[in-house]
């Protein structure tokens, strides 16, 4: 299970007080934390700030791996422009993600190429021109295009992680079993599967609870990684604990490691 942590995102008031007033000291907090809980890649959206994006995605980037070497970095962004810059000076020796694409023949056409030059690994979403899917079926459907698209570009499919796209429960409590019904569907056509797993609980009260049950049950339908808070210290309980449940911890090694370090 890969983690990739979601906090340096500028939708948060705090990371775009951050960005804005250039406060190196935070970013590098937020980073090294994440690290620390267990993250292996560290997410960087600045897409929300008021700023200029590709200025800005450019100055995290640079503050993190100006201290911490060797971090691996999801670069969180629709913007073409910002993308690009952020594969430029991207240095660690694992390979970056990009996040994301979608089954949009327009935003695959354009960034494929940059996929392909940079080595990256890339994370699409399950949605297109018609919007966003309500069936696992449609999730399928739309992940099937992607996959092929891909191909004929030839994009490896095992670096191309399918994001069925989670919805928050208290407007659509029906969802989360399509979304776990997609899992093992999409991962049929030799891809990998990732979840955005804070967004089920948007507005709900003890939102931890519910976004670590969910992330249980997704991983026993196969799920691949997470885009979640590693500072939740449920999270990488939940995480633990499942692998031992469902046999993929041989002797429960891994848990009794993470217990014995504090990390349950």
């Amino acid at each position: 299970m890969i983690i990739i942590g979601e906090r340096i995102n500028s939708t948060r008031p705090e990371i775009q007080a951050a960005i804005k007033n250039r406060n190196v000291s935070f970013i590098l907090k937020e980073a090294a934390s994440q690290l620390k809980a267990g993250a292996d890649y560290i997410d960087v959206n600045c897409a929300q700030t008021s700023g200029d994006e590709v200025q800005d995605i450019d100055w995290v980037i640079s503050v993190i791996q100006s201290e911490i070497k060797d971090v691996n970095i999801c670069i969180d962004s629709p913007n073409y422009l910002a993308i690009d810059r952020a594969l430029n000076i991207y240095k660690a020796k694992g390979r970056v993600i990009i996040n994301s694409i979608t089954g949009e023949e327009a935003r695959i056409k354009k960034i494929l190429p940059l996929i392909m030059n940079h080595k990256a690994k890339v994370i699409a979403l399950t949605m297109d021109e018609r919007g966003m899917p309500k069936t696992a079926s449609d999730r399928f459907e739309i992940a099937k295009v992607i996959v092929e698209r891909a191909k004929s570009d030839v994009f490896n499919p095992e670096d191309l992680y399918i994001d069925p796209l989670v919805r928050p429960i208290s407007t659509e409590p029906t969802q989360v079993k399509e979304i776990l019904n997609s899992i093992p569907l999409i991962k049929s056509l030799g891809v990998k599967t990732i979840l955005g797993l804070s967004n089920v609980s948007f507005g709900l009260p003890n939102r931890s609870l519910l976004n670590r049950t969910f992330l249980s049950m997704a991983i026993q339908m196969g799920l691949d990684a997470a885009i979640s808070d590693p500072l939740d210290k449920g999270i990488v309980s939940a995480i633990t604990a499942s692998n031992a449940l469902l046999g993929l911890d041989e002797y429960c090694v891994d848990y009794i490691k993470a217990f014995r370090v504090g990390k349950l």
